[in-house]
């Protein structure tokens, strides 16, 4: 099959879920025999290294890369607010991309188009024009329901009602995406019922992140001091999850004891805002996620707004890390509380978790080999990509 992918990012560096997800299935189809073409928006906030970008993607595709500014701009947000059009969307829309959609879509024909997520959606009426094959939306999230949990989160009640708003108009248009595709792919059921709930009558598939088994090698740890957290804090989930740790659970578990120390990186991590933290070490710059995974033990996953899937947990579960999570954090995994990886959804319940890691209560070793092979049985790329691929195959012999 010929795949054009369009993506709202570039998929890479691999420092995000977002960009892993995408870049583990355009390798995949490539690496199947498909011939793939990706043409990417490209946010200045991201700092993408662009020639080091193109060099790694045109291994395994044809590659476009579109530069945009999606810095909110208030003058913006409030005109679209008085509109009741979502701000969230608007600022990926770029007239030089959809032009470039037009003339790749005049001069070529594809068999499947994958849009990667709502943030794309502007594009989707365009490419329907212009190409008769399979449209597929990918959703990496349910948008709409990570405002809605933002907004439950949120003390201060001006933040609280336009992130409501913000929820509302996106939940609106995502349910206006989903009559336009062939088919929509999710990352877990539960998004998959969500979005059925929107449109009753469309065709759904649910085909999780997958993980590279040859990038992330099985190197349990025999230790459970060292935890860690990775995930870009630019992303306003992660950002109040790992806030949250620090106020709630981290101290706590300082108090407990003094050998166990948490390690923060990703991207947009500002080492000022923690420096009064003991038994804290900030990372602002990982260039290879594996290897520092494999030099910490435990992955804190305390996440209270996300939606979709976790890769960062299904990358910690290949490596041989435990997880200890909150519910959100976890959810869309095929899981077992206890014996892939532990649920943990207040401060004391961290706290208790940890203190039975030092008493010996907890059978970690068991749980980290248990949630390996999770991953080896449930979450491998390749098998995921030739899962999706023939139900992309199926609609497109249904279109002739």
């Amino acid at each position: 099959m010929k795949i054009l992918q369009v993506s709202n990012r570039v998929p890479w560096p691999l420092n995000e879920g977002g960009t892993i997800g995408i870049y583990n299935f355009t390798r995949a189809y490539a690496e199947l025999g498909h011939e793939v073409v990706i043409y990417c928006l490209d946010g200045k906030k991201h700092k993408t290294p662009v020639t080091e970008a193109q060099k790694e993607l045109s291994k395994y595709a044809r590659v476009f890369i579109q530069p945009l500014n999606t810095d909110v701009v208030a003058k913006d947000a409030l005109l679209d607010l008085l509109q009741n059009k979502s701000y969230n969307v608007s600022r990926f829309y770029n007239a030089d991309f959809e032009s470039k959609i037009i003339e790749l879509l005049k001069s070529e024909k594809f068999d499947v188009i994958q849009v990667e997520g709502t943030f794309v959606g502007p594009y989707i009426h365009t490419i329907r024009k212009y190409h008769e094959g399979v449209i597929a939306l990918r959703m990496h999230n349910v948008e709409y329901e990570i405002w809605e949990r933002l907004a439950t989160n949120e003390r201060n009640p001006l933040k609280k009602y336009y992130q409501r708003i913000l929820a509302k108009q996106l939940k609106k248009y995502e349910a206006s995406l989903l009559p336009m595709v062939d088919i929509t792919a999710t990352v877990t059921d539960d998004d998959g019922l969500k979005f059925k709930a929107l449109h009753p009558t469309g065709e759904y598939c649910t085909i999780p992140a997958g993980i590279d088994l040859d990038v992330w090698k099985y190197t349990p740890s025999y230790r459970f001091k060292r935890f860690y957290h990775i995930g870009s804090m630019q992303w306003h989930a992660n950002a109040e999850a790992v806030n949250w740790y620090m106020d709630k659970v981290h101290s706590l578990i300082c108090q407990e004891d003094k050998e166990y120390s948490l390690h923060l990186a990703g991207k947009g991590i500002q080492t000022a805002a923690f420096a009064s933290h003991a038994q804290l070490s900030v990372h602002a710059n990982v260039p290879d996620a594996y290897a520092f995974v494999a030099q910490h033990d435990v992955c804190v996953v305390p996440l209270w707004s996300g939606s979709g899937i976790r890769l960062k947990i299904l990358e910690a579960l290949a490596a041989g890390k435990l997880v200890i999570s909150t519910t959100i954090g976890a959810q869309g995994i095929q899981y077992t509380d206890g014996v892939h990886l532990v649920i943990a959804d207040t401060p004391l319940a961290f706290l208790e978790v940890y203190q039975r890691l030092r008493s010996g209560e907890l059978d970690y070793k068991r749980i980290i080999q248990n949630g390996r092979l999770l991953i080896e049985n449930q979450y491998s790329t390749i098998a995921l990509a030739e899962k999706q691929l023939a139900k992309y195959s199926t609609l497109s012999k249904q279109k002739i």
